[in-house]
């Protein structure tokens, strides 16, 4: 494959097309704040290597709007609340693939740009973060990843597309960011951060560990890395629920019941009745207790179901008795996201990767789907997606930093591998190296990127921060800005939840390895009767 490189940005070309020349910076070395005909006219004569402008407006601030065109399957309407430039254009990565992206130009610009990543399989745009980012006056950018629509069809016969989902999106937007912000301020970006959970998440480990050049600063959800063993590790969960049959071993309310079980059995572990499990590896569930008898008939376990649940919560190993994948985590709420694995229909992604990537086969049912399907994952390792690499020294050596955070409820991804990949770092680089480039904070109770039981507010996401305070010990992106630029690293953070417009209770979310521990005598819904402890 060629690379091509002109100024800032690089294309991975399979054959490479003319390359038009750069135009000169359009504000020159002007301070002076954009404006709307400023950002018409940019548009029109924006002028980029393999580029074609679709739609320049500008917003006045505090705009709803809706996005004809968009796929079925995404983002139907969006808000704009700052005043900005909004850009959209098409960059083809190779001569059979492209990607679809757009940037928030504020109007009051910070010097910060942003890349926001995306979830599933989708190419959807994550809006919700560019307003967010925007709002906190970043120059920000998302993209569709390379293909429309949240399903894995247009990976079928297409590795180019592949590529840009796995890597080349991401470092796409991040070259192109910084060119453009360049030429429509006149001056180039002071810091470059990036933000995404889920798939997200893997995008942002995905550049610091092979694009360490690219960001400042890093802040990764739930991140869904080692991508090919979460994608099997779903599939093998749905199929111990009978999936591809569409008829579920344990249904959706006896489920539910389960989950309550859980509840009881672990809840006081930690010593604090909350109704959150804080450390879900210390619970050891017994699904043995809700077995059917003569005095109990309804919401009862037949034998078959019962192990049906112990081997949901045990992990997976390989073909050659290695650790694949830890299990899902007791706490995770099995309603919600988690009806994707348990409905009896085989997790949507797993069977779209087998399906459409792995196999390239649109007959395939996942009928067959098991350990053997990992195997095949592993070997073709599409697009170099794993994301396990874990020497981190070279974004560590330019002086990257990387908050990453886990919601130890979560149904998808169960954060236990986020520890698994941090442990894993540690014993690639040391303690001490690691502890001054990287942390990452577990939530007790919180879902997946948000939601659950716990305190899940603290300004991870865009749609996740209303109604908590804008300042560094509540908001998880003010802590990584002030460790990026002025080197203070975040000790805790102060998470919230909010029940109908009410704070219903607050804790601190601590490092991993540390926990919260809640003092004696304290009330465990305020922030202050919790401590962080190694």
């Amino acid at each position: 494959m060629d690379f091509l490189q002109l100024s800032n940005i690089t294309f991975a070309m399979v054959n490479p097309i003319r390359l038009l020349p750069f135009l000169p910076l359009a504000l020159g070395a002007s301070t002076a704040k954009p404006t709307a005909d400023h950002c018409t006219s940019f548009g029109a004569s924006l002028n980029l290597p393999n580029t074609k402008v679709l739609h320049t407006t500008h917003l006045p601030g505090n705009q709803t709007f809706s996005l004809p065109g968009a796929d079925s399957t995404c983002d139907q309407s969006t808000t704009a609340a700052a005043s900005l430039c909004r850009l959209s254009l098409v960059v083809n990565t190779t001569t059979s693939s492209q990607v679809q992206m757009e940037l928030w130009l504020p109007d009051d610009w910070s010097g910060r740009t942003s890349v926001v990543g995306n979830g599933g399989l989708n190419g959807c745009i994550d809006y919700a973060n560019l307003n967010y980012l925007s709002s906190y006056n970043f120059a920000v950018v998302g993209s569709n990843n390379g293909h429309n629509g949240t399903g894995g069809a247009p990976f079928l016969n297409a590795p180019e597309v592949i590529t840009d989902f796995a890597w080349r999106a991401i470092h796409t937007e991040s070259d192109m960011v910084k060119e453009i912000v360049k030429r429509y301020y006149g001056k180039k970006q002071k810091k470059a951060y990036y933000v995404g959970c889920s798939t997200g998440g893997r995008q942002g480990f995905k550049s610091a560990q092979d694009f360490p050049e690219d960001f400042d600063g890093i802040l990764a959800g739930a991140p869904a890395f080692d991508f090919n063993h979460l994608l099997g590790w779903s599939g093998i969960l749905s199929r111990y629920n009978g999936a591809p049959s569409g008829k579920p071993i344990i249904g959706k309310e006896l489920l539910a019941e389960v989950g309550k079980d859980i509840i009881s059995q672990c809840d006081m572990i930690d010593g604090v009745k909350d109704g959150i499990i804080d450390h879900p590896d210390q619970c050891i569930y017994r699904p043995e207790a809700m077995l059917c008898s003569e005095t109990k008939k309804d919401l009862c376990l037949t034998p078959q179901q019962a192990e049906v649940i112990r081997r949901i919560f045990e992990p997976i190993y390989g073909m050659d008795g290695k650790l694949l994948y830890p299990r899902y985590e007791p706490g995770a709420d099995f309603g919600g996201y988690a009806t994707m694995t348990f409905s009896g229909d085989l997790f949507q992604y797993a069977l779209d990767w087998a399906k459409y990537v792995v196999y390239n086969n649109t007959s395939y049912t996942g009928s067959d789907y098991g350990l053997q399907t990992i195997a095949a994952a592993d070997a073709l390792n599409p697009g170099n997606i794993s994301t396990w690499k874990q020497d981190l020294s070279a974004f560590s050596t330019r002086g990257g930093k990387v908050i990453s955070y886990h919601g130890r409820a979560d149904p998808l991804i169960p954060s236990g591998n986020s520890a698994r990949y941090y442990d894993g770092v540690v014993r690639t680089m040391g303690q001490s190296k690691v502890s001054e480039f990287y942390r990452l904070f577990m939530a007790p109770g919180m879902g997946h990127c948000g939601g659950g039981v716990g305190a899940d507010m603290f300004g991870q996401i865009g749609r996740l921060q209303t109604g908590i305070p804008k300042d560094k010990e509540h908001n998880i992106l003010l802590a990584l800005i002030d460790w990026v630029e002025n080197g203070k690293a975040p000790e805790q953070i102060t998470g919230t939840k909010i029940v109908n417009e009410t704070v219903e209770a607050q804790r601190v979310h601590c490092p991993y390895p540390g926990k919260s521990v809640l003092l004696k005598g304290g009330d465990w819904r305020k922030a202050g009767s919790w401590k962080c402890v190694a």
